[in-house]
């Protein structure tokens, strides 16, 4: 193959050694500081570069006790590509016993899965190319494409999934393999007796990022002075247990912002009540505050339980809202439906006090895929708690946790979790809008298209070809429109769940003209 038209795609673990990170050299500026950089040069656009976590249970600050998963940590990917090319994908650095035992534990899925440190994907132009990998690594995975056709790039996506069948960690939790970010909300989770809520920071770039680690919760905002300044190295990962910067709180909203560099930020959330299992999923990035908030992926099916209005129930569903800025918050929650809005059947305005976070319960509403739109007078910042019940004679739930998400910007591909049957969650808030999924399965063809067409003010789902392996959204028309994916699978204790936000990756452009700054880590 001509290495002009070769593209390679690496998922690569990072090497950690001695505290420090063996990664390529990068040059530094002999000045730090900020400088513009001028060239005639054409932009260049590229493809993203995309991390996932890896193995969170296992990364933890010094003294903590690593958890084992309980199965394969899974990353699947995607590359579609217009040339001929091939893809690989690695794993590599700190390789883990315990992960190399469980990687033959993952769900049987059409997606060819190899289970090592590498994996090759050949693609032809105009074509798609599925795997997966049971990573055996610690760190973070990370994942990028060349070629040397700057202007047409190829296209990437990739989900982590772990689904795990017994123990304290049953259930599915998943997330999407991201751009690393100088910002995130994480909403979701708590720090209770019996719920295990672990931050991890990763750092795909070639500097040090140093992150501030800020906490709100029912009780306002927290005092934790060891959340500022945490150091991120390059390549490497920094665990924060959430429990250590707010104990004892219910619910909570964790605010990372990156004083230099950008990290990728999750948080594996994980209940156990007693010796029976509640749920686990990984909290990811909510929209950024804003006065309106869009949650799609409500999904329900235990609405009329006894205990539906309580949202520390097991198996419960609610909507979370936290107040980032110094003024209470007056807050209207509705429901959108395939015909509008929702009766709900209490009253969906509640106050949240100036830092505060609050939970509205969800019930009393018949099964079916809503979205929730929340409306508030300052900024706010929004995620749900979607609830499974156990199966008959047994006592283990579940649940997913849901991101309020951003108005989708443009064409691109989602790739679902291997082992789930996922139905498409969309939003229409304003005016009439309509776009078009593209379903493909596990070999990359096509299968058939849904052409969506929505009211203004209502919502819409559609569940996916059982076959369907990943999807493309295209042809976007009238309004904006938000959109979640809900993923779902059964085991002997009853349903797992997860809830993963719909937002693909954008290709990078670099411009001919430049601030280069050398604080940013992206040199």
């Amino acid at each position: 193959m001509n290495q002009r038209a070769r593209e390679v795609l690496s998922v690569t673990g990072v090497l950690t050694v001695a505290g420090g990170i063996a990664v390529g050299a990068a040059m530094l500026p002999e000045q730090i500081g900020v400088r513009t950089v001028s060239s005639t040069l054409p932009a260049v656009i590229s493809a993203p570069t995309l991390a996932c976590t890896g193995p969170e249970t296992l990364v933890v600050p010094d003294g903590g006790t690593a958890v084992s998963p309980g199965a394969g940590v899974l990353v699947s990917a995607l590359l579609a590509s217009g040339s001929d090319g091939e893809a690989t994908v690695k794993a590599g650095g700190d390789l883990s016993g315990t992960v190399r035992g469980l990687s033959q534990n993952v769900p049987v899925s059409d997606v060819p899965v190899h289970t090592g440190t590498e994996l090759e994907l050949p693609v032809k132009a105009g074509e798609r190319s599925l795997g997966g990998l049971s990573t055996w690594s610690l760190g973070p995975v990370v994942m990028s494409a060349v070629d040397d056709t700057p202007q047409s790039p190829p296209e990437l996506s990739a989900v982590q999934s772990t689904v795990t069948a017994r123990g304290d960690l049953r259930g599915l939790s998943a997330s999407r393999c991201d751009q690393p970010a100088a910002e995130a909300w994480l909403v979701g989770g708590g720090t209770v007796s019996g719920e295990r809520l672990r931050l991890v920071l990763s750092n795909p770039t070639s500097t040090a990022s140093v992150v501030d680690v800020s906490v709100l919760s029912e009780d306002g905002r927290a005092e934790a002075p060891s959340g500022t300044g945490v150091v991120v190295p390059a390549g490497g990962q920094s665990p924060v247990f959430v429990d250590a910067l707010a104990p004892g709180k219910q619910s909570v909203a964790v605010h990372v912002v990156a004083r230099t560099g950008r990290v990728l930020a999750r948080m594996h959330d994980s209940v156990l009540r007693g010796l029976v299992a509640g749920g686990v999923d990984v909290v990811s990035p909510s929209a950024e505050a804003a006065r309106r908030q869009l949650v799609p992926g409500i999904s329900l099916v235990n609405g009329y339980s006894k205990t539906a209005d309580d949202t520390t129930a097991p198996g419960s569903t609610s909507i979370r809202v936290a107040v980032p800025g110094s003024e209470e918050a007056v807050v209207r929650l509705r429901l959108l439906g395939s015909t509008g809005a929702v009766e709900m059947p209490t009253a969906g305005v509640v106050n949240v006090p100036a830092g505060g976070v609050a939970d509205i319960p969800v019930y009393g509403i018949a099964s079916g895929t809503y979205t929730a739109v929340i409306d508030s007078d300052v900024p706010v910042v929004a995620g749900a708690q979607i609830g499974r019940p156990s199966a008959a004679g047994h006592h283990a739930t579940e649940f997913g946790s849901a991101p309020a998400t951003k108005i989708l910007t443009g064409n691109g591909y989602t790739m679902l979790p291997p082992g789930t049957r996922s139905t498409v969650s969309l939003a229409a808030p304003g005016k009439a809008a309509s776009l078009t999924i593209t379903p493909y399965d596990a070999g990359g063809s096509r299968l058939d298209p849904i052409d969506v067409e929505m009211r203004a003010g209502t919502a819409a789902a559609f569940a996916l070809d059982e076959q369907a392996a990943a999807f493309y959204v295209s042809a976007f028309g009238g309004g904006p429109v938000a959109a979640s994916v809900v993923s779902t699978a059964a085991d002997d204790y009853g349903p797992v769940i997860t809830v993963l936000g719909v937002e693909p990756p954008r290709a990078d452009r670099a411009p001919s003209t430049a601030v280069a700054d050398a604080r940013l880590g992206l040199h």
